[in-house]
């Protein structure tokens, strides 16, 4: 290739790199994670999945909202049968482990007594904490990763298969031991310690499934209100 054509490719790339910018810092942030359970089953036609996708945004949204953590104050990723939400540091991780639970058992209570079968809603949820770096596709880091290795783990699943309820929370071991252990208001008896094994994950969790009608816990805080962040 002539040296002037060498130079010009070199001199296009090195305007490239420079206009999209180092990958930002790793920010901290509460990792909440939702899975339908049983989203492809043979009984559910597409509309039936619009519906439930829609109850579920629905009642993760207002279920935040009830326990001050503001909706458009998170980023969110849709996962086809779930959602991934992303709090800000800023927001107490106390509510997530103590309120969003109950308030969600309560929503999909809600959503699930006026619907067939095919579009009511049990989930499973997975609550971790961590380093999350963002791109220019989104977010990735291991905690993240962490997160939807417990929500996909049997342990989850099968407290959610073995309930009446609606929802199974899985929390990780740092969630657990920094977060809901030290609360004063959650259902720490209710949690139990699980080994959840998912491919290269093999760590130690707790499972919790919010009793049924239980009163949410009144939370006093008044969380500080991060800037609104879009998805």
């Amino acid at each position: 290739m002539p040296k002037l054509e060498t130079l010009g490719l070199r001199r296009n790339i090195g305007q490239l790199l420079a206009r999209l910018g180092p990958v930002a810092d790793a920010l901290h942030y509460t990792i909440l994670a939702v899975d339908v359970e049983s989203f492809n089953a043979p009984g559910r036609t597409n509309p039936h999945r619009v519906v439930v996708r829609s109850g579920l945004y629905r009642a993760v949204e207002d279920a935040l909202a009830a326990s001050g953590v503001r909706w458009r104050g998170c980023h969110r990723t849709d996962l086809g049968d779930g959602v991934l939400v992303l709090a800000p540091g800023a927001y107490p991780k106390a509510v997530f482990g103590e309120r969003v639970p109950q308030e969600l058992a309560k929503n999909l209570g809600a959503h699930n007594s006026g619907h067939a079968p095919e579009e009511r809603i049990r989930l499973r949820m997975a609550l971790h904490a961590g380093e999350v770096t963002r791109d220019a596709h989104g977010f990735t880091g291991s905690a993240i990763i962490h997160a939807f290795r417990l929500l996909d783990s049997p342990a989850v699943k099968d407290a959610l298969a073995g309930s009446d309820g609606d929802i199974a929370v899985i929390a990780s071991n740092w969630f657990y031991e920094e977060v809901i252990r030290h609360s004063k208001f959650g259902d720490l008896a209710g949690y139990v310690s699980v080994f959840a094994a998912v491919k290269e994950t093999a760590a130690r969790a707790w499972v919790h499934v919010p009793a049924i009608d239980a009163p949410a816990m009144c939370v006093t805080r008044s969380p500080t209100r991060p800037a609104s962040s879009e998805q």
